[in-house]
């Protein structure tokens, strides 16, 4: 463990580790280690930490006791740091054909950002990189189908729902419509392009795949918990009038700019951005 006074990080396993040590060692902060292997999935790493969140924390994803850190930390008003796969562009935990290094959306306080931010020039410039790859096509008006993407058990497991939600959209869903729903699952092979082929809309809880669809020009259903909110209806009975927002690259800009490289992870620019979100 390695201190200092701005942040608490936590260590999981090694993937995962190397950016939460990152931002941690940028903000001049604590890092709690795990002691030796990873624990699986759904067990607790004992990080010998005495849980009185003084300061704020910083963790990659909900697995390995860092869910329970969150709930812990924001019950005592304690502000956390969410590290998760890139938005857009990103390779997992290899390199990003775009950038040559890997790639980490990081927000404060969520899982996503759920707003539409005011940029500054220097994020533009940050961003500059990958809006040069992004394509938005004309809004769908028509589509075959409803495509429908459950939540993932991890995502279930975390929220605390089984099959209840699903069950519920679903039926919200078919007392609107009459339009056909095509499910698809995180297992589903079938290139996600082409399930948006067709569609007339997407629905979905917190899913990525908003992102894609959005992108698409395929309008969108979400939960408040997605990061698709600003340009997506929540309202199920709304489903023959979807949104059409034109604020589509203001959103995917504000997506961008919270997600990072390593080498801006290490030199401080994402501490110095989110900090300030």
């Amino acid at each position: 463990m390695y201190v200092g006074t701005m942040i608490d990080g936590f260590e999981t396993r090694e993937n995962t580790d190397i950016p939460v040590r990152a931002l941690v060692k940028s903000a001049n902060g604590t890092l709690y280690k795990r002691p030796g292997s990873a624990v699986e999935q759904y067990e607790t790493t004992n990080w010998g930490y005495d849980r009185s969140f003084k300061r704020p924390i910083a963790v990659f994803g909900m697995l390995r006791g860092t869910g329970q850190l969150i709930e812990e930390c924001s019950r005592d008003g304690q502000d956390f740091y969410y590290f998760d796969h890139a938005y857009l562009f990103g390779n997992k935990h290899s390199a990003s054909k775009i950038t040559g290094e890997r790639i980490y959306r990081l927000t404060k306080n969520y899982y996503h950002i759920r707003d539409i931010k005011k940029l500054k020039a220097e994020d533009y410039k940050r961003i500059q990189k990958y809006r040069e790859h992004i394509k938005l096509k004309p809004w769908k008006y028509d589509g075959d189908y409803i495509l429908f993407i459950p939540p993932s058990d991890h995502v279930k497991k975390y929220f605390w729902f089984n099959n209840h939600w699903e069950e519920q959209t679903l039926k919200t869903i078919k007392k609107h419509t009459r339009k056909p729903i095509k499910i698809r699952t995180k297992e589903d092979t079938t290139p996600l392009e082409k399930d948006l082929e067709n569609a007339f809309c997407t629905v979905s809880y917190q899913s990525t795949v908003v992102i894609k669809s959005i992108m698409s020009g395929v309008p969108s259903f979400c939960a408040n918990e997605s990061m698709g909110v600003p340009v997506s209806l929540t309202d199920l009975s709304q489903i023959k009038d979807p949104l059409y927002t034109p604020e589509r690259e203001y959103w995917i800009d504000s997506l961008l700019a919270n997600q990072f490289t390593m080498s801006e992870i290490e030199d401080g620019t994402a501490w110095n951005y989110v900090k300030n979100t």
